[in-house]
């Protein structure tokens, strides 16, 4: 039989905002889902005595506020904070707390950089690309103090460049998913390596790095197949065919046409932007 949990307190109409992930949590339910599925950045918000504040305010559990009060006081430590908010919305079993607090506590006797690489890489989950590369960069400039190993450093460029993937382009990427590989040896960096060149259209430089890391030929298969499905699947969507529209009605002169079609594609990508940064 499923479990049945009631709601702790009320749900908000202002929202929780959590920095740096773009979230905007509404209950006390929302706020332990999250950070149930994102303990490396538990501590960024169990801690902050906006929480509590939001808990008293908004969500009118002022005995959870006050807690919470109270091992800030004291430093507690973060699981004591977990344990709290868990208390208050009994959504998980005591197995699933209990592994919850492990995770909590494996993270804090991480190495710094080890720490801060598991927050960013869940900013880039939520498509926070600057506030990720702001962390990769600074990491990457502190390795060889912090004692960064080389294939860890090669992770680290690879996710920044799909930062940059997604932000400066494929040139830009291109480079750092190279000086992954060159740290890491993953397959994975160096077919993003080559997927970058085509996409920016630097076929010497793809040919040359071919032969250079003696791609295999599945590799240039699969790099192939995929990049033809992906033109395939691009000119089916329907964004493709309304630009496409657009490019037709200039052409034909029918200027109050294009500039109508041209907003309603505007107005569409920004109610998509703002879905995906709720």
């Amino acid at each position: 039989m499923a479990r049945v949990v009631l709601c702790a307190g009320r749900r908000s109409n202002v929202p929780l905002r959590l920095r740096n992930t773009n979230k905007k949590l509404y209950s006390a339910e929302e706020i332990c889902y999250y950070l149930y599925h994102h303990a490396a950045t538990a501590e960024d918000y169990l801690t902050d005595a906006a929480l509590a504040e939001y808990y008293e305010k908004e969500l009118g559990l002022s005995e959870t506020a006050e807690r919470l009060r109270l091992l800030m006081a004291s430093e507690a430590p973060l699981k004591e904070y977990a344990l709290v908010l868990f208390a208050a919305t009994p959504m998980y079993t005591p197995e699933e707390l209990s592994e919850y607090l492990k995770e909590l506590e494996r993270l804090q006797e991480l190495k710094y950089w080890q720490k801060q690489k598991a927050k960013a890489d869940v900013y880039l989950e939520h498509r926070n690309y600057s506030d990720a590369m702001r962390v990769y960069e600074r990491l990457l400039r502190s390795r060889k103090e912090s004692g960064m190993p080389e294939n860890a450093a090669g992770n680290i460029y690879h996710n920044l460049a799909v930062c940059e993937l997604h932000t400066s382009g494929a040139g830009t990427a291109g480079i750092h998913f190279a000086a992954a590989y060159e740290k890491n040896r993953n397959p994975e960096s160096l077919r993003s390596y080559l997927i970058a060149l085509r996409l920016a259209q630097k076929d010497n430089e793809y040919l040359t790095a071919l032969e250079q890391y003696e791609v295999s030929e599945t590799m240039r298969t699969e790099i192939d197949t995929m990049l033809f499905e992906s033109m395939v699947e691009a000119g089916e969507a329907p964004e493709y065919q309304s630009l496409l529209r657009i490019k037709k009605l200039l052409a034909e002169g029918q200027v109050a046409e294009y500039r109508h079609a041209t907003q309603e594609l505007l107005t569409g990508f920004k109610r998509q932007y703002r879905l995906d940064n709720m």
